[in-house]
């Protein structure tokens, strides 16, 4: 450890609870109430094992727990360091609350005279007399920008993982690294679309957040319905955006209809917008704006139905199945 930080570790061999388990419980506490910080060196298994009176192999098993967790990386000739990843935020996330907590229980025991380890492996066989808790959902982000139909998105990630999910905004004029920070240490995932997937990876590297990309498709029975179209037909394609009506027309262009005037429009263009009304023979609407569009123009607008393709059901059941 550094020389300018002191620190107390002690083991209580009365406990019911072996030695490793106390050490390495102890020093995960150290990292979460930042006592100990990521790049901190811990010190050597022999000297540790010195200073408390164990075999230098009690020490190994405790450094290799903490790195199989996450929370320290070990290299060879330069020794056992804090590290700086996803777990020892959250475990920094997770333990300054727990601290004040129990500050307030360890002097409420003691004024009564209560023995604390006694009291606290008491309170832990108290706990396992308790209705088990509900399970903590999985916490999602979903990254995307407004123009894309994110709430479809966001729909389908809730639906197959039955997960919660934030949405963090590529084009907010507010996003920024510490904003970026904030959601990647509230999320256990973070998932994106193809059209965003090197951008979010980019922009979530530097917090060691796991991305996973999804992709989605047209429905069958519509895209060989607009592949029926006459020759010259008007179409317009609306989403939230235009980016997102570039997407719905890309999807036809991509299955090889070609014979169609296309108009890309997003809600948030109400001038072009009224010009597809006048010119278009049908509005393909995706799910954000559908019901607002078929009020407006209910003879001519239609569902542009999209769902997931299905290797990215599969990448969500599993995600789902992993917290579970």
């Amino acid at each position: 450890m550094e020389e300018d930080k002191h620190y107390f570790l002690q083991v209580n061999p009365h406990l019911t609870f072996n030695v490793n388990t106390q050490i390495k419980e102890q020093l995960k506490w150290l990292i979460g109430i930042e006592q100990m910080e990521a790049g901190d060196m811990l010190p050597t298994a022999s000297q540790l094992a010195d200073e408390l009176g164990l075999n230098r192999n009690t020490v190994n098993w405790v450094y290799n727990q903490l790195r199989d967790e996450g929370l320290v990386t070990i290299q060879k000739g330069r020794g056992t360091q804090i590290a700086d990843g996803s777990e020892t935020k959250h475990l920094l996330e997770e333990r300054k609350p727990m601290q004040q907590l129990l500050n307030n229980t360890i002097r409420e025991a003691a004024a009564m005279g209560f023995d604390l380890p006694s009291f606290f492996i008491a309170g832990l066989a108290y706990s396992l007399l308790q209705p088990p808790s509900p399970a903590r959902k999985l916490r999602i982000l979903l990254v995307e920008c407004r123009e894309h139909d994110y709430p479809f998105y966001r729909q389908e990630i809730e639906r197959a993982t039955e997960g919660e999910v934030e949405t963090l905004f590529l084009d907010d004029s507010s996003l920024s690294d510490d904003v970026v920070r904030e959601a990647a240490m509230r999320s256990d995932v973070v998932i994106t679309t193809l059209n965003h997937a090197e951008e979010t990876k980019a922009l979530f590297a530097r917090f060691d957040s796991k991305v996973i990309v999804i992709g989605a498709i047209l429905e069958a029975s519509k895209l060989l319905e607009i592949a029926k179209l006459q020759p010259g037909t008007h179409v317009a394609f609306v989403c939230l955006g235009r980016t997102g009506g570039e997407w719905m027309a890309n999807r036809i262009r991509e299955a090889g209809v070609h014979q169609l005037h296309v108009e890309i429009v997003g809600m948030n263009e109400p001038e072009r917008l009224n010009e597809a009304f006048q010119h278009s023979h049908k509005i393909y609407a995706s799910a954000a704006v559908f019901a607002e569009l078929k009020e407006l123009q209910p003879d001519k607008t239609q569902l542009f139905p999209m769902k997931l393709e299905q290797s990215s059901e599969n990448l969500l059941h599993e995600i789902a199945l992993q917290h579970r």
